[in-house]
């Protein structure tokens, strides 16, 4: 199953953006994007038209990661624990290409995205906004 931009508001949300109890550790911290329930292996689509400007797994705990600039908009999206990646550094994608494919990568406690939205806040600095905001 891929899940298409109209689609992706359907997903259950199984952690929400904002400050939580990590499932992990336990510690109170600040989830700094939104958990979208999904099947492993399942099909990742960028959310809108973008340049590729990381792939791969960083050591960061984010596991197989893609992170996507969209110029029309100077925001970022990330989709994060994945179990593959389809895309490079320097690629343009449409909006509904699939980048790659849900798994569990990284911290992670079972397979699900990990999707960040990155914004330009008011004082000209990238910060992180609910991408639920975009269904909205």
């Amino acid at each position: 199953m891929n899940f298409t931009y109209a689609e992706a508001h359907d997903l259950p949300v199984t952690s929400p953006f904002g400050w939580r109890y990590h499932p992990i550790d336990g510690q109170y911290k600040f989830h700094t994007g939104v958990d979208l329930g999904y099947g492993y292996g399942d099909g990742v689509p960028a959310l809108f038209y973008g340049q590729v400007v990381a792939a791969g797994d960083y050591g960061d705990g984010y596991g197989y990661q893609v992170m996507l600039y969209h110029p029309e908009t100077d925001t970022y999206t990330k989709y994060c624990h994945l179990s593959s990646v389809y895309v490079a550094v320097g690629d343009c994608v449409v909006q509904g290409h699939i980048i790659g494919s849900v798994g569990s990568s990284g911290y992670s406690t079972g397979p699900h995205l990990h999707l960040e939205y990155i914004v330009r806040g008011a004082g000209g600095q990238y910060e992180f906004a609910d991408p639920l905001q975009l269904w909205m």
